[in-house]
């Protein structure tokens, strides 16, 4: 008898090769595939390559679909988490250079680079500002849909052809995955059941 598969509502399947249902293990996942810097940059330039007439080609086009795919469910986690007031953790403006509250687990070189660029004071605090926002500006579907237009259109030699306000989205797309990330630093300690900061050696 053939197992009835687990819906895939964030789409994890396709970068993640296994469902995740966990709203934050969808950021943990996230983020443990590409740092928040790294994500951002990607958003900075596809959206810069779909308005020239150019393709992108500063990654392969398997890693730019994978880095598609990573913000498409950032974007659907989102959309299941706008509804949230506020986190577990009560961050004030004098914790804004406290690391604890902005940097990842991971070792990385530049912990400034980490730092978020797009929020406010405000959203720093409280990131799930962030989200409420994002989807009064669009809806899913329509961020959903633009946001593989624009990718669509950087693997393409056409420009110009979208019809999107570019600094609203790349600001909003930012501040997206800034948000996330501060979220996932914050609040979610494990992975798939084990905690992040640990190495299991067999």
């Amino acid at each position: 008898m053939k197992e009835k598969s687990c819906k895939d509502e964030f789409e994890t399947r396709s970068w993640c090769y296994r469902v995740v249902s966990d709203p934050y293990q969808v950021l943990a996942e996230a983020f443990s595939t590409a740092g928040m810097p790294h994500l951002r940059g990607f958003i900075k330039k596809a959206l810069r390559y779909s308005e020239a007439k150019k393709v992108y080609r500063e990654n392969s086009p398997s890693d730019v679909l994978l880095y598609m795919r990573v913000v498409r469910s950032l974007i659907m986690a989102a959309h299941v988490l706008k509804e949230k007031k506020n986190g577990p953790i009560d961050v004030s403006e004098h914790d804004a250079f406290n690391k604890n509250y902005y940097c990842s687990h991971y070792q990385m070189d530049n912990e400034w680079g980490q730092f978020p660029r797009f929020l406010s004071m405000k959203e720093y605090c409280n990131p799930y500002r962030v989200f409420d926002k994002l989807f009064k500006y669009e809806t899913l579907d329509e961020w959903l849909h633009d946001w593989e237009e624009i990718v669509d259109c950087a693997l393409s030699p056409c420009s110009g052809e979208l019809e999107i306000e570019m600094i609203a989205v790349y600001t909003r797309l930012c501040k997206l995955v800034e948000a996330a990330h501060l979220i996932n630093v914050r609040e979610v300690n494990h992975i798939g059941g084990m905690l992040k900061n640990r190495v299991v050696i067999s």
